[in-house]
């Protein structure tokens, strides 16, 4: 009987064990999934396993189990929510920032290539222009590329005030390019004057600018038997029309330009001898150029006025017998027609210095009051009265201011 008992015992004994044991495992079982749920966590943070750890040391107590179930499954969503968008996002971004890394390697690669086609062209390009400044061009070399204006220019630089077409004259005079050019290095003083390895240019600039102004333009030597008939037939031109006067006085302006390149080439200062050297008349053909142009340019522009004064003064400017002889009469000449072409303030400021400088003014006087007849009789009358203090009966022109008063 006593034995049975102590079997029996032991059985119970066993079956507590059991019984004692089975929740321990059924707590396992259960702790799984928080585990599984865990397993994620402690895949993405490191610092996670060790709550793992001490869940698993304590599975003895059920509400501690429950308890921890619970917050397991609390906490494992929002691990979830946390953790797998986070990984979600950070594959994806993974996934994006490899797609991104692996086009851009193709696409730097790619670049690669043609940044090195391109090293290679603009190396090329380098290389050949290395080539080509490595053979230095010689000033004659640098002088045949440049432009005829480009020339002009440095010539201008120089202080050289010379034009295309008073090169051309002189080459008309003188169609020695050599000789040109050296009577313009003399004229100037460039000898020695410039350096071209500091200044980009020196007097043999000059004979390069002659050589270009001769290749460009169609020169014809001027023979003095041509001048002569040229002039000859100026002097025996008689007025006709207004478009028949227009082309003869173009043609007897460049005659009158020919005279005087020769004068200015020949240093001559005096009509007479200038007359000797091309065997013209050159006071009558001068007169004739001046009533040609007082005649034409009444009908032309403003602006051919203007060219006509600077070029007449010039031409009396050198020679200087001339220049005393018809200063005034150009001046009146001028006058009017800046007046005809309205412009009052320059002609009468004309007019006034004529009639300041001159002490016989009955002359003045008149033209000065005559040219106002078709513009403004009023101030004709005027200007007449004004003379009736500066003249009287015993004058030439008396007669005509009276005239100009009465009408």
């Amino acid at each position: 009987m006593p034995t049975k008992k102590v079997t029996n015992k032991k059985v119970v004994d066993k079956k507590e064990e059991v019984k004692a044991v089975k929740p321990v495992e059924e707590k396992k079982v259960e702790t799984k999934p928080a585990e599984e749920k865990k397993a994620p966590a402690e895949k993405a943070t490191a610092e996670k396993k060790a709550p793992a750890k001490k869940e698993e040391a304590k599975p003895a107590e059920k509400k501690k189990v429950a308890v921890k179930k619970v917050a397991a499954e609390k906490k494992a969503p929002a691990k979830k929510e946390k953790v797998k968008p986070a990984e979600e996002k950070k594959a994806p971004a993974k996934k994006v920032a490899a797609e991104k890394k692996a086009p851009a390697k193709k696409a730097a690669a790619k670049p690669a290539t043609t940044k090195k086609a391109s090293t290679k062209k603009t190396t090329t390009k380098k290389t050949t222009t290395k080539k080509a400044t490595t053979k230095k061009m010689t000033k004659e070399e640098q002088y045949a590329k440049l432009s005829l204006d480009t020339c002009l220019d440095l010539a201008k630089a120089m202080s050289m005030d010379v034009t295309r077409e008073s090169i051309i004259q002189q080459l008309i005079l003188n169609p020695d390019v050599k000789s040109v050019s050296e009577n313009l290095v003399n004229k100037y003083q460039l000898t020695g004057k410039f350096n071209f390895e500091e200044d980009g240019y020196d007097e043999g600039l000059v004979e390069v600018l002659v050589s270009k102004v001769f290749e460009t333009a169609d020169i014809k030597p001027q023979k003095p038997e041509d001048l002569q008939a040229d002039v000859a037939h100026a002097l025996n031109y008689k007025f006709t029309d207004v478009v028949a006067d227009g082309e003869e006085y173009k043609d007897q302006f460049d005659t009158m330009r020919k005279v005087l390149m020769i004068a200015q080439h020949k240093d001559i200062h005096d009509s007479k001898k200038l007359e000797e050297e091309v065997g013209v008349d050159v006071e009558k053909f001068v007169e004739e150029f001046m009533d040609l142009a007082y005649s034409v340019l009444k009908t032309w522009k403003y602006e051919d006025v203007d060219y006509y004064e600077h070029f007449i003064f010039a031409v009396l400017s050198q020679l200087e017998d001339l220049h005393n002889k018809y200063s005034n009469r150009i001046m009146m000449d001028v006058a009017d027609l800046y007046i005809l072409h309205g412009d009052y303030g320059l002609g009468d400021a004309d007019y006034a210095y004529i009639l300041r400088e001159n002490q016989i003014k009955d002359y003045i006087y008149y033209r000065y009051a005559s040219i106002y007849e078709g513009v403004d009789k009023d101030k004709a009358k005027q200007i007449a009265n004004q003379a009736l203090q500066f003249v009287d009966d015993r004058f030439t022109y008396y007669p005509n201011i009276i005239a100009v008063l009465e009408g």
